[in-house]
């Protein structure tokens, strides 16, 4: 990102300048601009925002509105839990488990196996997208002097409504 200085004293602005939280709207919110404080002179400066997270946690990719098609790497996982008819936590399967049956499945048709990484990110676009969710996203606190969190059960990844492709019935004849 470009630097910004303070009009009036010519100093950058940096993350040590005070951001003036009332300017910048409910977490999420994607306007263009917000207010800092320079740290030198105590101006107020509008300087344009970069918006890192347009949506809260556990609710997929930020930019799965802007994909416009499910390709090869998409259509893996969502194929996957699919045919397993994964369709509630119950029958979720945790992302190790949903990766080794995409590996198997890839080494059977000779095609290139994704990384786990990968299979989060495809993950995650296909939550944005409302086809997959995942729970828990809950955690609990387990030892409070040393503030250590762990989810409450273990995450499982399943399809929801929109998710589900059934199969036409076989016609017999």
């Amino acid at each position: 990102m470009k630097s910004v200085k303070c009009p009036d004293c010519g100093r950058v602005l940096t993350t040590k300048s005070l951001f003036k939280g009332s300017d910048a709207g409910p977490p999420g919110s994607k306007t263009g601009t917000t207010t800092v404080v320079c740290s030198n002179c105590g101006r107020t400066v509008k300087v344009p925002r970069t918006v890192i997270r347009g949506n809260p946690r556990g609710e997929g990719a930020h930019y799965s509105d802007e994909i416009i098609e499910i390709g090869k790497a998409r259509s893996l996982p969502f194929a996957i839990l699919n045919e397993a008819k994964v369709y509630d936590y119950e029958s979720g399967l945790s992302r190790n488990e949903l990766w080794l049956k995409i590996r198997r499945f890839c080494k059977e048709n000779r095609i290139p196996v994704p990384t786990k990484g990968g299979l989060s990110g495809r993950l995650s676009e296909l939550a944005g997208l409302g086809l997959v969710a995942c729970r828990p996203v809950e955690t609990e606190l387990v030892d409070e002097p040393t503030m250590k969190f762990r989810a409450s059960r273990k995450p499982r990844w399943f399809l929801t409504e929109a998710g589900i492709v059934e199969r036409a019935p076989r016609q017999t004849t």
